[in-house]
C-alpha cells in the first residue's frame, strides 16, 4: 500500500520501507503536510508541521507517525437498495455509501468497496439522510405537573431525550426555548463527548412579554417574581429589554433567539390571537442578533404578529396559523422560511392528554385556519422547514412525525424530504447535514420501504449511523 505526502513543492510515493532512501534534510514551508488516502484519493489528513528544516532521523519519525494516523482510519462502505443522497434528486438503485472518520468520501452507483472497509449490506432498504428538527423543545416536563423539574433533572430528562432522537436518525435539532441555558448545556456535552446526542442549535430563553407566550408561571402577585422577569429570563417589557435579552442569550451561548410574538396554545395566560412583542422590541431583537450573525425565529399564529415579526427582520416563521395572500408574498421576497409545525396541531388532543381543557379548545380552533395557511403556503410554492414542536422525550412524535404529517395535508414527498434535510440544514446553518455528497457528514438512516412513493416507511427506520458510527441496527 502506497501513500502520497505533499512536502513543499515535492511530490513522493512512498511506503514505509523507502523512508530509509531519505538521505537529505527537506525544507517544510507550509503549516499543514497533507496525506492523501489510498483508494483513489478519497479523504485527506491535514496534520499541522512547524515550517522549519528537519534533521533526517527527525523526518523519519514525523512521516511514520503520519502514515500510522492515516492507517488507522474507519473507513465505512454501506451497500443501498436504493439511495437517496439528495431529496431533489432521482434516487439511485443500487447504490453505496463510503464514509471516512465520519465524513462522506463518496456516493453514487458503481462504487467498489475500499480495501479494509468495514462493508454493511443495505441492500434491502432505502438509504436517505438522516433528517433535521428545526423546531423541538426538551422534555423536561409539562408545566401544569405537580412539581416542576429542578433544572438539574431537566438537563437529565434532555439528555435521555437527545439519546432517543439520535436512535430515531435525527441528525440535528433546534432547540426554541428552555430554562436555565439547559439547551446550551445540552449542546455542550453532547459536543464535548459528555453524552450523545445529535447536533444541537440552542436558543437559550425565548424572548417574551410578562404574562405572554413564553410565561408559565402561574404564582399569585404576593410572591416576588422580580428575579425571575428579568431580561436574562427572557421576560421582555421595552426594545431596551429586548436589547439586553438577546445579549444576555448570546453571551450564555445561545446560536438562535426565539421571539414570542404572539400568544400561543400551551401558555395559560393568553390567546393564539394576542399580540406579544411589539415592532420595535422585536425590530431590535432582530437588530442585535443579525449582528452576530446569529438568525431569529418567531413563533407568530394570527396576521398582525407574523407580519409584524416579518417586517422586523425575522428569518423564520414558527406556525404561523393565519396566513394570507400578503404574508406569502413577503416570506418570498424577503426569503423567511415557514416552519408550519403541522402534526402537533393535527394530533395535540392525543398527544397532549395532560394539557388544560383551555388548550384543547385554543388548539381545535386553530386547525381550521392553520391546515389553510399550510395549503396557500404550499399552493404559493413558500419555502418551508421541517419543526415537530414536539419535546423530545422516549416514545414522542419526532420530525419523521411532521414530514409524514406534511405529505397527509397535501406536500409532495420530495419537497417534505427536503423540508427535513436540505432546506432545515440552510436555515439551522449546518452546511456538512442534509445530503449524502462526498464531503458531508456521514449521517444516514435506512428505511423498509421508498419514502417517495409511500411517506409511511419513514416510521419504518431500520438502520441509523451518525458521523460514521452505527447507532441503531434493527435489521436482524
Amino acid at each position: 500500500m502506497k501513500w502520497t505526502l505533499g512536502v513543499q513543492s515535492r511530490c513522493q510515493s512512498l511506503s514505509p520501507k523507502r523512508l530509509s532512501s531519505i538521505k537529505t534534510p527537506v525544507v517544510v514551508t507550509t503549516r499543514f503536510t497533507t496525506i492523501r488516502r489510498p483508494n483513489g484519493g478519497q479523504g485527506q489528513t491535514g496534520i499541522p508541521v512547524c515550517p522549519c528544516i528537519m534533521p533526517e532521523p527527525m523526518l523519519k519519525i514525523v512521516l511514520l507517525v503520519l502514515l500510522a494516523s492515516a492507517a488507522s482510519a474507519e473507513v465505512v462502505y454501506i451497500q443501498a437498495g436504493r439511495l437517496i443522497v439528495d431529496a431533489s434528486q432521482t434516487p439511485i438503485a443500487p447504490g453505496a455509501v463510503v464514509i471516512v472518520d465520519g465524513v462522506i468520501t463518496a456516493s453514487g452507483a458503481n462504487i467498489t468497496p475500499p480495501a479494509g472497509a468495514r462493508q454493511i449490506d443495505l441492500s434491502a432498504y432505502t438509504v436517505m439522510p438522516s433528517l433535521i428538527d428545526a423546531h423541538i423543545h426538551l422534555g423536561g416536563g409539562a408545566p401544569r405537573e405537580a412539581q416542576i423539574p429542578s433544572p438539574a433533572l431537566s438537563a437529565l430528562k434532555a439528555a435521555a431525550g437527545m439519546a432517543y432522537a439520535l436512535e430515531a436518525g435525527v441528525a440535528a435539532v433546534r432547540v426554541l426555548g428552555s430554562g436555565d441555558f439547559v439547551d446550551v448545556a445540552l449542546r455542550n456535552a453532547i459536543d464535548d463527548g459528555t453524552i450523545p446526542g445529535p447536533h444541537v442549535l440552542p436558543a437559550g430563553h425565548a424572548l417574551s412579554i410578562i404574562g405572554g407566550h413564553g410565561d408559565r408561571t402561574l404564582m399569585p402577585y404576593t410572591v416576588s417574581l422580580a428575579d425571575l422577569y428579568s431580561p436574562a429570563n427572557g421576560f421582555v417589557s421595552s426594545p431596551a429589554d429586548a436589547e439586553k435579552a438577546v445579549q444576555l442569550q448570546i453571551k450564555y451561548g445561545a446560536r438562535v433567539i426565539k421571539l414570542m410574538a404572539s400568544g400561543g396554545v400551551g401558555s395559560p395566560l393568553d390567546f393564539p390571537g394576542d399580540a406579544n412583542l411589539s415592532f420595535e422590541e422585536m425590530r431590535v431583537a432582530c437588530e442585535q442578533a443579525h449582528m452576530h450573525h446569529i438568525k431569529v425565529a418567531a413563533h407568530a399564529e394570527n396576521l398582525r404578529s407574523i407580519l409584524d415579526a416579518m417586517k422586523a427582520g425575522v428569518d423564520s416563521i414558527e406556525h404561523g396559523s393565519e396566513l394570507d395572500q400578503e404574508a406569502v408574498d413577503y416570506m418570498k421576497a424577503h426569503h423567511v422560511i415557514y416552519v408550519p409545525t403541522v402534526n402537533v396541531v393535527d394530533t395535540y388532543e392525543q398527544t397532549r392528554s395532560t394539557a388544560s381543557e383551555v388548550s384543547k379548545a385554543k388548539a381545535r380552533s386553530l386547525a381550521k385556519s392553520h391546515f389553510a395557511s399550510f395549503a396557500l403556503a404550499l399552493k404559493n410554492n413558500v419555502t418551508m422547514a421541517a419543526g415537530s414542536d414536539n419535546g423530545y422525550r422516549p416514545g414522542a412524535a419526532t420530525v419523521y412525525d411532521e414530514v409524514v404529517t406534511d405529505v397527509k395535508y397535501g406536500m409532495d414527498p420530495r419537497k417534505a424530504l427536503q423540508s427535513a434535510t436540505t432546506e432545515a440544514a440552510s436555515l439551522l446553518g449546518f452546511s456538512k447535514l442534509g445530503t449524502l455528497a462526498a464531503g458531508m457528514e456521514g449521517d444516514l438512516v435506512a428505511l423498509q420501504g421508498d419514502p417517495l412513493t409511500d411517506i409511511q416507511a419513514l416510521k419504518r427506520v431500520r438502520f441509523v449511523v451518525f458521523q460514521g458510527k452505527v447507532i441503531k441496527d434493527g435489521t436482524r
